[in-house]
């Protein structure tokens, strides 16, 4: 990907093959592939690999590939952090019952990801085949977090923000200091080999470091403007369309929190700042819009459109509407009501 500070480009080892049968050597990996004659000696990814286990609870993945083969890769995660840099291609990840999308934009600048899992998840990668790929991902244990050196950190608001939300997707754009970091470590200088797991794990260390600062920063610039991120306005229409598309169903503010990739409060928030009023005021404003849209043209009767717009008291429904619409749900259905309205 490009950006200002030039072409990123990987050297982390030499050409590798993984093989179906290298995916299925390690433990609760499963593989599905639409492809019916693929055999265990067939390439899935071929390029340049990089996996290591810098110090405990630290953990570096580079990988610079073609993938040879479309394909998806049911694994396990285990709890933690991961800070990805997604640099060319585009892949969908399941993590959970969340989804996450990343997309390389040649036009736009590098943007880096903060995932926390709180408890051990499932994970699913799935192929299309046929692309180049290019990322980078430093994970770090709950352990390793909390050593010594980051106990104030861990006592602040914004940072329990991160460590506390299971899969939120926090995502920003890279500082130079950042995009210099993920170079080194892609095309590392010539060092003597016993250096090398030290140089890579100061810039691993590095990576953390500014990622939870990223994150933090952007915790407190929503805290304090009214005018949502780039980011903060994908999850709310990500949350808006989830609301749209179960609006019959029972929604919990946590659920729509976790499927915009935010947490429960600041999801509130984003909407305060947004639409003026809270999220489940603006589920009950959908609902009794689709109430009084099925009463006007007459798809629904008075009973129906209570149950619609999740009301169980007839009373409470009328009540609400009105204060909504001006009229009674008794006028909506009623179309001599509006033909005097017309006139």
């Amino acid at each position: 990907m490009r950006s200002s500070s030039g072409h990123i480009s990987a050297s982390v080892s030499a050409d590798k093959h993984l093989r179906v049968k290298d995916f299925l050597r390690n433990e609760h990996v499963v593989l599905d592939s639409p492809e019916d004659d693929l055999g265990m000696d067939d390439t899935l990814l071929k390029g340049s690999f990089l996996h290591q286990e810098l110090r405990s609870g630290l953990t570096l993945h580079v990988s610079d590939v073609t993938e040879e083969r479309a394909f998806t890769a049911t694994s396990l995660i285990h709890e933690g952090l991961s800070c990805i840099f997604f640099l060319d291609g585009q892949i969908d990840l399941s993590i959970g019952d969340r989804k996450f999308g990343f997309r390389s934009d040649k036009k736009s600048a590098i943007t880096g990801a903060a995932i926390m899992c709180t408890s051990d998840e499932s994970f699913r990668r799935a192929s299309q085949g046929h692309q180049h790929l290019c990322h980078l991902v430093v994970s770090a244990t709950p352990e390793w977090l909390h050593l010594d050196a980051m106990e104030d950190l861990s006592n602040q608001q914004s940072a329990k923000r991160l460590f506390k939300d299971n899969l939120t997707d926090h995502r920003w754009v890279l500082t130079p200091r950042m995009i210099e970091l993920i170079k080194q470590i892609l095309a590392p200088s010539s060092l003597r080999p016993e250096l090398r797991n030290l140089y890579l794990e100061g810039r691993a260390v590095e990576i953390v470091t500014e990622t939870i600062s990223a994150v933090m920063q952007a915790g407190q610039n929503i805290a304090n403007s009214t005018i949502p991120s780039r980011y903060d306005t994908l999850r709310l229409q990500r949350a808006k369309d989830l609301i749209e598309s179960h609006l019959t169903e029972p929604l919990s503010v946590e659920r729509i929190a976790r499927e915009a990739g935010m947490s429960a409060s600041g999801l509130q928030r984003l909407f305060r700042i947004t639409e003026g009023h809270s999220v489940f005021e603006y589920v009950r404003g959908l609902r009794l819009e689709r109430a009084f849209s099925m009463l006007k043209s007459g798809e629904a009767g008075i009973q129906e459109a209570c149950i619609i717009a999740g009301y169980t008291n007839p009373a409470n429904f009328a009540t609400a509407f009105r204060r909504q619409f001006g009229i009674t749900p008794r006028d909506a259905c009623n179309r001599q009501y509006f033909n005097k309205q017309n006139h």
